[in-house]
């Protein structure tokens, strides 16, 4: 009897390639009225990345900074979308 054994290849989630310097879009809480469920994105530029207590590589939490009001905020990981601009690399300094 032979078994067929399918490997699923998920999509990696985008925040575990985000680093320091790099413009994300974040997911606030869900605002929920009588009529329409409200979802809330806003765009921050990380600061920090903070590893989790298993894996110190693996980022559960980010300090970000509000592009549009200056406000300064750790964020759970998972609640970044995606990468708008990585970090520009200064090829000439590193």
């Amino acid at each position: 009897m032979y078994y067929k054994f399918f490997v699923e290849y998920q999509v990696k989630p985008s925040f575990l390639s985000v680093k320091a310097g790099d413009c994300v879009v974040i997911k606030s809480q869900s605002y929920h009225s009588s009529s329409q469920n409200i979802q809330d994105y806003w765009i921050g530029r990380v600061i920090y990345c903070i590893g989790g207590a298993r894996d110190p590589s693996s980022w559960t939490l980010f300090q970000v900074i509000n592009i549009d009001n200056g406000e300064v905020k750790i964020i759970n990981a998972d609640t970044v979308k995606m990468i708008l601009m990585p970090k520009k690399v200064d090829l000439l300094n590193n």
